[in-house]
């Protein structure tokens, strides 16, 4: 009991690292995007941290199964290098003994990939879906940044307010550059009429048009001006309705792309005894070798596995590959090459190679 506890804390303890680390890498690249359009006024500053919990569930359900290759791989890489496996084997630990332990391990693993794929992140994507159009029923007004300027419907306009209170904007300036004219008001409201239409009514002002013309500009002061706000026009990165579905629904849709859908979500549970069954035979490494020997190896295999599974999915959506074979040869052949891997792990004369090298 006490060399179970070890071998799957070690593996488990390890994957939990790698996934967090891959999880803050896909994070900060997904924030950074949406930090630029809040910059740009296309998105609120307020939503940006839900909407990132909403994409979570998608990122860990593509990072966990790479996690689990790389926990297995550091984690046993490691206590082959410090002959740790070499002690344990002698006292009696098979090959078959560890294949069973490390898929104990990995069943842990593919009950949180399960729980994401097939719940978990199809509701995720609708919630970021929706939140992503209500933002576009906004007024390039109600997202605006307080003490920064900002390029609004993509340059047309350059707004800055010095703050922001209770739907109010003070200390306004705005730079039309389709009208070439620049307002400053001390104040200025978003307002919608009945029909839909949007405006910006500026308070106590002034607005200048034609500056910097060679035929001269105007000058006028106002105690209120109200000034038309186009329907915004952005494009946010929506996942695609089968992406959003249920399981249910895939199945009775029955279409190439909601078929592709429901075996992608499959493969990602897939993945996991599959990679466990590749990476206890490439975790073996000799004390000379270090624990990263295989490290590079295993992640070009990965990167092809992984690869062949997109390529198919696409190919089911299309029409182009029949649903019946879909993404399940791809996990056929490399259950197979784990298979031989593992046989040639139990091979007795594998044994006395690790012994011999302790």
């Amino acid at each position: 009991m006490i060399i179970t506890r070890y071998l799957v804390r070690q593996v488990l303890v390890t994957t939990g690292a790698a996934s967090f680390i891959l999880l803050a890498v896909a994070v900060l690249g997904r924030l950074l995007k949406y930090l630029a359009q809040a910059s740009q006024g296309e998105l609120d500053p307020g939503v940006l941290f839900l909407l990132m919990g909403y994409r979570v569930p998608d990122f860990l359900q593509l990072i966990l199964p790479l996690a689990l290759l790389l926990g297995i791989l550091l984690a046993y890489g490691r206590m082959y290098a410090e002959s740790e496996m070499t002690v344990l084997i002698a006292c009696g630990v098979t090959d078959r003994q560890l294949m069973q332990l490390t898929q104990a391990a990995a069943a842990v693993v593919l009950l949180a990939t399960a729980l994401l794929s097939l719940w978990l992140t199809p509701q995720g994507l609708v919630q970021a879906g929706r939140l992503l159009e209500a933002q576009k029923n906004l007024n390039e007004f109600d997202v605006m940044v307080p003490g920064q300027f900002q390029n609004l419907s993509r340059g047309a306009r350059t707004t800055y307010a010095e703050r922001i209170s209770g739907g109010r904007l003070s200390g306004v300036f705005m730079y039309d550059a389709v009208g070439n004219r620049v307002i400053v008001a001390s104040e200025a409201v978003p307002i919608e009429d009945g029909e839909g239409n949007r405006f910006v009514l500026f308070r106590e002002g002034m607005v200048s048009e034609g500056l910097g013309g060679s035929e001269g500009y105007a000058l006028t002061r106002f105690d209120e001006l109200g000034v038309s706000v186009p329907p915004r026009n952005l494009a946010f990165d929506m996942a695609a309705e089968e992406q959003a579905a249920t399981n249910l629904d895939l199945w009775r849709d029955g279409s190439a792309s909601a078929l592709a859908e429901l075996q992608w979500r499959l493969s990602l549970i897939i993945l996991i005894p599959v990679l466990t069954l590749l990476a206890v035979p490439l975790s073996r490494v000799s004390p000379r070798q270090g624990q990263f020997a295989r490290l590079v190896p295993a992640i070009l295999l990965y990167m092809l596995y992984f690869g062949l599974l997109l390529v198919s999915r696409d190919s089911v959506a299309d029409g182009k590959l029949p649903p019946w074979l879909g993404l399940w040869w791809v996990h056929l052949l490399f259950a197979g090459l784990g298979w031989a891997l593992y046989r040639r792990l139990l091979d007795p004369d594998n044994l006395r190679w690790r012994l011999g090298h302790a």
